[in-house]
């Protein structure tokens, strides 16, 4: 697999006004390091989160309230991230920082296979709220940790390959998640049919372990990327008057308003999607971790040719393609029945196209970002929009729960929809909308 050309540089390259000259390393070595790193640490992140952990919770009798809760909980502490600015001035070291939390979000980690256990949890509602409460821990150092992470790395690459450079990291995401959590989920399935009824738990125990393990191995790699200092300008301007500047910046003003309303929109389908994924349609984990690798399989090229375009002609275009393009697989949901569940395979091909759309975007906050001091910028873009996505998640699950109270139906082209799909259509509308705050941005090289 071919990398970006190899060259040598210092964060002058991207643009930094740092005086103080950064270690160089080549572009290739470094997003090999970085490739690594996002491959073991996605089979990691895919063993202790999405289905595994939604469907662990309920094995062990989760409620609605806590499947909500877990479902938004990484969203809603995204916001956590704004604070890495401040730590970092204390440790004046990215990489050290950015080791240092992840290794303690690891180790908050490894309390939650042990809930599988009934010796070690209690009854009830306090279970769940004591995992909730672990999760929320390491949730917050991860996130502050990978503002870090994207500023450290941003800071290493130069501007004109971050197309590629962000590109190739993503295809190392997505062909991890094409392999660890599809095998996984097949396997629990096979277990949980064969094995006795009493260690169905076991699978899930075990595959959270391995993942913990995984997330940590993923470090290694990172050691081996030289550290950048903290920029001056950092030291000088405080956070409140950085907030304040993306605000008073016309295009980064209406990206952030697209950002948050589209993440608004995104989550208000999170728990209606799972409702219709775990009951309605009746999909096993193994089916549902293979149409997610289809999703993935999509991304692959999807990636590939995004970041080629976003260092050729821009990032707006791709941004509003893939997001048209990715938004459209809402419509083949409200076609999707028991019998005929195959309309949501055309609806994660859809999907596949937000890698081009979460490409384009990211890049084009870090552009509209001062060049010495991004970190503020791109957590206003990243983990702002997160806690948009959690805030609406959690309306999403109570919303579904009055539906479904209220018996809500009605026909679609036929067919009888319910509460789940009238939280799809508003969504739909929301992910559309959000496009128009995008038509006064302007990227810089314009």
């Amino acid at each position: 697999m071919s990398t970006p050309d190899d060259q040598s540089f210092s964060n002058k390259t991207s643009g930094t006004e740092n005086t103080e000259e950064q270690p160089q390393i080549e572009l290739s070595r470094l997003t090999r390091s970085v490739m690594v790193n996002q491959l073991v640490w996605t089979a990691g992140y895919s063993l202790t989160s999405g289905g595994f952990l939604l469907y662990f919770a309920k094995g062990l009798g989760a409620e609605q309230w806590a499947i909500t809760v877990l479902l938004v909980l990484p969203e809603m502490l995204g916001i956590t991230g704004l604070f890495g600015r401040k730590l970092l001035q204390r440790f004046g070291s990215s990489k050290r920082f950015f080791l240092t939390f992840s290794l303690l979000a690891r180790c908050c980690m490894l309390a939650v296979p042990f809930y599988g256990f009934r010796l070690f949890r209690a009854d009830g509602d306090v279970a769940f709220a004591s995992m909730i409460g672990v999760l929320a821990i390491s949730y917050i150092l991860q996130e502050i940790a990978y503002v870090i992470y994207i500023a450290w790395i941003s800071e290493l690459a130069p501007q004109s390959h971050w197309g590629r450079f962000f590109a190739w990291r993503n295809i190392a995401k997505l062909v991890s998640m094409l392999t660890v959590p599809v095998a996984g989920g097949f396997l629990r399935d096979w277990w949980r049919h064969a094995g006795p009824p009493e260690e169905a738990l076991l699978a899930y125990e075990i595959a959270f372990s391995l993942g913990v393990v995984l997330l940590t191995v993923s470090l290694l790699p990172m050691l081996k990327v030289p550290d950048v200092s903290l920029p001056p300008l950092a030291d000088a301007v405080p956070s409140w008057k950085r907030i304040r500047e993306a605000w008073r910046e016309p295009s980064m003003r209406f990206l952030l308003l697209h950002a948050w309303c589209l993440a608004f929109a995104n989550g208000l389908t999170q728990q209606a999607f799972f409702s219709l994924t775990y009951g309605h349609l009746g999909i096993q984990l193994g089916m549902y971790y293979g149409l997610s690798s289809l999703m993935q399989l999509v991304k692959l090229p999807v990636s590939w040719f995004s970041g080629r375009q976003c260092d050729r002609s821009g990032n707006l275009r791709p941004l509003v393609i893939g997001l048209i393009i990715a938004s459209s697989g809402l419509v083949f949901w409200l076609l999707a029945t028991k019998e005929q569940w195959w309309w949501v395979i055309p609806a994660y091909t859809c999907w596949g196209f937000y890698a081009m759309a979460n490409i384009a975007g990211r890049n084009l906050a870090l552009e509209l970002s001062p060049a010495a001091d991004r970190l503020v910028h791109f957590a206003l873009f990243r983990q702002v929009s997160g806690v948009c996505a959690g805030m609406s998640g959690l309306l999403g699950g109570w919303w579904l729960g009055k539906l479904f109270a209220a018996d809500v139906e009605w026909s679609f082209l036929g067919r009888t929809l319910g509460a789940a799909h009238v939280i799809i259509v508003v969504s739909l509308i929301g992910r559309y909308a959000s496009l128009l705050w995008l038509i006064p941005v302007r990227e810089p090289s314009e």
